[in-house]
């Protein structure tokens, strides 16, 4: 007897033997409603238990089920399975013909059904695509599923059940994720926009399925996209404002979040790629501008380093007579000894700060050599007031100096440059007729030098970077000419390549300063200190010695000084003079034995020179002596080559002059000088 169902939507009436069908699903009430008497399997209540049995399978599985009875192959599904139909077949399916449900795909599973239902072992189809009508279209859709006979009492196959999954989601899934891992390696290697294009097309030939065409759009050109695409611009993404991506998308796929997304992945890809082509573009210009600014940058310390080495030349010119003057006021016994030590150190200073000023980034990073000995620290000290006393003389400044008579090992030049420098700057910042203290303190090998003021004072602030380059203290009107702020930098780089520190302390502005250099394991035992006099300056007797040298001062003062040292000299003022002088003492057979040839000679230089002398007959015999104001390496290394026996720098150095001369020279210099010294 037919019993009324409980549901309270469609209430269905069903016989209590129809319990295999179930109730309270749609599907499970629609199989109840159904009207089967019109249909080739005929009412419910005639049903084999075969069909039966297989129909209460398939409606109380959760999992999609399908099945095919009889040789119509009427439908019958579960609730599970009614998704996968979409919009357009469910609910008229129910107790179709399988061909008549199915005629787009028949060609695909009319056979695999037949293959089982006439005795064919089954099958498992993995992610087979079978595209399907629903929804208004022919969709590509991807199966996993099974056909399985079904034997009715007869032991015959009545019916097929399917077992089946939908995996369009996961093989489309893959796929693109392949396609997109495929896309970025070939963008990768992408070197112009024109590669990036052709990794594009690459990418829609690999996948059909999803991809019809992309067309790359800048613009205003991306306004107008033609029926059938589907445009994702750049800005939408936050990357590349100006770029467009239209994409001809498969008719066959819905456009749902996961198919844009993957349209939005490969714009940002493209985008990615054209941005970095932009970006190594920019950088390889950049590069190419930084190479052409360290050329400029080379050529302008090219012409910095030959200005520097034109300048030192031009600065040792004057100072080569002014050696030489000292040298004669020496021989010639004046009584000018103080003033004369005063000069010669003075123009040594001078000397080296030239040799400096030939290479002044090395002073900077604190590469300059030092040249080491052990001297008396008071000479140093004394040596540095008188470097400073011109400025504290100026601001008539008070020094009090408290140094005790100790030895030293180190470079005094250098040490007496950082002295000075620090009582440079005390005068500098300390108001007329202030108070300056040097003094020394002796703590085991350790010295310590003091320079006190009371004068502007440092601020706080300021006190942590005063020894960097460039850095200044606060200047009034009165010390509008207080240097350029490189003194104190080079104060600690000096001190540091004694080995020692300098600090700097003040209480405050207004407050004067003390600077302090430590300079430790430097003191020198006065027996350690002991070294042998220098010998005197050696006299010559009977050298032809010919110099030439367009400075004529220059010419001249080292001619008087190797005419009182014994040496018979012959001076030339120019190239021509020269081989005229040369010519004239060959014939008469007084060729000379030793040429001091200027190297920048006018016309025709020292090397041009040399060549014409040693043509002469005689000439070949000369010895040759380079003299210059350039005493770099390479300038030295051009001298040997064209046959000198030495470079000399200017201001000459006679004991370097003498050190070359022949050997009969330098017998008859030792004679004269031992026939002195038994007078």
């Amino acid at each position: 007897m037919p019993v009324q169902s409980s549901s309270a939507l469609s209430p269905v009436a069903y016989d209590a033997g129809w319990r295999f069908i179930g109730a309270g699903t749609p599907m499970r009430d629609l199989v109840q409603r159904h009207a089967w008497e019109h249909t080739p399997l005929g009412a419910i209540s005639t049903w084999p238990a075969s069909l039966r049995t297989a129909v209460g399978l398939v409606m109380h599985s959760v999992h999609p089920m399908f099945l095919w009875w009889g040789e119509q192959l009427v439908q019958i599904y579960n609730d599970a399975y009614v998704p996968s139909f979409g919009q357009g077949k469910h609910p008229a399916a129910l107790g179709q013909a399988g061909r008549e449900c199915w005629p787009e795909i028949w060609s695909v599973i009319g056979p695999q059904i037949e293959s089982v239902r006439n005795g064919g072992e089954p099958r498992w189809y993995a992610d087979n695509l079978v595209p399907i009508e629903r929804n208004g279209r022919i969709e590509d859709v991807y199966w996993s599923y099974t056909y399985t006979p079904v034997f009715d009492e007869a032991d015959r196959v009545a019916g097929v059940l399917v077992v089946c999954t939908e995996t369009t989601t996961q093989v489309l899934a893959e796929r693109r994720r392949h396609a997109l891992d495929l896309l970025a390696r070939s963008l990768l290697n992408c070197r112009d926009e024109a590669q990036v294009l052709d990794s594009m097309a690459r990418c829609v030939a690999g996948n059909p399925g999803d991809l019809a065409g992309v067309v790359l759009r800048r613009g205003a050109q991306a306004d107008a996209a033609p029926a059938g695409t589907v445009v994702i611009r750049g800005a939408e993404l936050q990357l590349c404002e100006e770029l467009t991506l239209v994409f001809q998308v498969s008719p066959r796929l819905p456009m749902d979040h996961a198919y844009r997304q993957f349209l939005e992945q490969i714009t940002a890809a493209v985008c990615a790629t054209l941005s970095r082509l932009e970006s190594d573009r920019a950088l390889a210009e950049a590069m190419a501008e930084s190479e052409r600014l360290n050329v400029d940058l080379n050529l302008s310390s090219r012409i910095k380093d030959e200005f520097l080495a034109m300048l030192g030349h031009e600065l040792r010119n004057p100072l080569a007579p002014i050696v030489t003057a000292l040298k004669l006021m020496k021989l010639r016994g004046a009584d000018t000894a103080p003033e004369q030590a005063v000069i010669e150190r003075q123009v040594e200073h001078l000397v080296r700060l030239v040799d400096d000023l030939l290479d002044v980034s090395r002073i900077a990073s604190g590469k300059v050599e030092l040249r080491k000995e052990t001297v008396q620290l008071a000479e140093v000290l004394n040596r540095a007031i008188e470097m400073a006393s011109p400025l504290l003389e100026q601001k008539r400044h008070r020094l009090l100096v408290d140094v005790p008579g100790v030895r030293w090992h180190g470079d005094p030049a250098r040490l007496a440059q950082v002295v000075s420098n620090l009582l440079s700057n005390a005068a500098r910042y300390t108001p007329a007729g202030g108070h300056i203290t040097l003094c020394t303190r002796i703590r085991q090998q350790t010295i310590q030098i003091q320079v006190t003021d009371d004068g502007s004072g440092i601020a706080p602030a300021l006190l942590p970077h005063i020894f960097d380059l460039f850095v200044q203290g606060n200047r009034q009107l009165d010390r509008a000419k207080g240097g350029l702020g490189i003194g104190l930098a080079l104060v600690r780089n000096l001190v540091q390549m004694h080995g020692g520190e300098v600090s700097a302390y003040s209480a405050g502005e207004g407050r004067g300063s003390t600077f302090t250099i430590t300079l430790p394991d430097s003191l020198v035992a006065e027996a350690e200190a002991a070294a042998p006099a220098a010998p005197p300056p050696a006299v010559a007797a009977g050298v032809r010695v010919l110099v030439v040298d367009d400075n004529q001062d220059a010419a001249d003062s080292l001619g008087e000084l190797l005419g009182a040292l014994g040496y018979h000299a012959t001076v030339a003022y120019d190239p021509v003079q020269a081989i005229t002088a040369v010519t004239a003492a060959g014939a008469a057979g007084a060729m000379p034995q030793v040429a001091i040839l200027d190297i920048g000679l006018p016309g025709m230089d020292g090397f041009e020179l040399a060549c014409h002398l040693r043509q002469l007959p005689g000439g070949a015999a000369l010895k040759l002596v380079a003299l210059s104001g350039y005493g770099q390496e390479h300038d030295k290394s051009r001298s040997r080559e064209a046959g000198f026996a030495t470079h000399l720098v200017k201001p000459i150095n006679i004991a370097d002059l003498q050190a070359v001369l022949p050997v009969d020279a330098i017998d008859a210099i030792n004679a004269m000088a031992a026939d002195v010294k038994l007078s």
